[in-house]
């Protein structure tokens, strides 16, 4: 994985704390807010697995790879929260760097864009 700008992660986890209500420390890595978010990924499919859903929805993230990974860990009995967690992370870093990329500066307000 290419190195990300600190900012980059640290708008991910802020968006993960807000959505997922996790707790995530200030300088947080990549690895450790993977397996933050695995975590509460884990408590939400066995006890709030509607939230679960919206949540996937809501991060855009797609459901076939979900269901890939589910699918996967049912016959080999390995752990999906992780897989699932740098799912969302990936998704949500693409959507942070590609407003990065295309932000429109030069627009004098809001309602002209789009």
């Amino acid at each position: 994985m290419t190195p990300l700008p600190a900012q980059y992660l640290r708008e991910t986890a802020a968006w993960a704390q807000d959505n997922f209500e996790i707790s995530v420390p200030v300088n947080v890595s990549y690895e450790q807010l993977g397996e933050i978010l695995a975590g509460k990924l884990q408590q939400l499919i066995s006890e709030d697995f509607s939230r679960f859903i919206f949540l996937l929805y809501r991060t855009d993230v797609a459901e076939k790879k979900v269901k890939g990974i589910l699918e996967d860990a049912a016959t080999t009995g390995e752990d999906p929260y992780k897989a699932i967690a740098a799912l969302i992370i990936e998704r949500q870093l693409q959507k942070i760097i590609s407003r990065a990329t295309y932000k429109q500066h030069d627009l004098p307000d809001d309602e002209e864009r789009w």
